[in-house]
């Protein structure tokens, strides 16, 4: 079972006003965090960001790649479904660049969920769905396409055409993603 670990760093970060990828949480950049929650626990880690994040930050054993052309910006659904055209693997554990508390446990956590009667492997935290730390099967490659296709670039619309297996997880902090500033310096600094 070939596993690929997703990190999506893509985003515009607008509400954050700078690259939340590089943002930093004890003197590492945020995207470090979910590499190395993936790093041991995939085959293959892929980032998919823009070129000026990967010319700032140097990371060994990554691949890197941007949103295919024709879906390029329309977010993470976009991100996931290009690192699936490009990266072929059974199962791909999706992570964004903005939970720098994510830890290998979680991760392992989800994986060791995976069962080939589900399209997806969705945590919840109380009682909310976490659709971008979350495991993917391979077959829903072309129900990402179809959603891109008919301008549908929302996460819960396209899970709502998945078998979802449904994790009820209790860790709040390691799901926490920092979007604005004023997140960053209450649990930051």
């Amino acid at each position: 079972m070939k596993t690929i670990g997703i990190v999506l760093a893509g985003g515009q970060s607008k509400r954050f006003g700078e690259p939340k990828a590089l943002a930093l949480r004890c003197g590492k950049p945020f995207l470090f965090y979910s590499v190395e929650a993936l790093r041991s626990i995939v085959d293959q880690v892929v980032v998919v960001a823009q070129p000026h994040i990967q010319k700032q930050l140097q990371l060994k054993d990554v691949q890197w790649i941007e949103d295919v052309s024709q879906h390029k910006g329309k977010g993470p659904l976009a991100g996931i479904y290009s690192a699936m055209k490009h990266y072929e693997a059974t199962w791909y554990i999706v992570l964004p660049c903005d939970i720098p508390f994510i830890h290998k446990t979680i991760v392992t956590s989800l994986k060791q969920q995976a069962d080939d009667a589900f399209d997806a492997i969705v945590p919840y935290v109380n009682r909310r769905p976490q659709p971008l730390v979350a495991i993917y099967h391979h077959r829903v490659k072309s129900l990402m396409y179809d959603c891109l296709q008919q301008g549908e670039y929302r996460m819960y619309t396209f899970l709502s055409s998945c078998r979802v297996k449904h994790i009820e997880m209790k860790e709040e902090q390691p799901f926490m993603n920092i979007n604005t500033k004023e997140q960053y310096y209450k649990w930051i600094g």
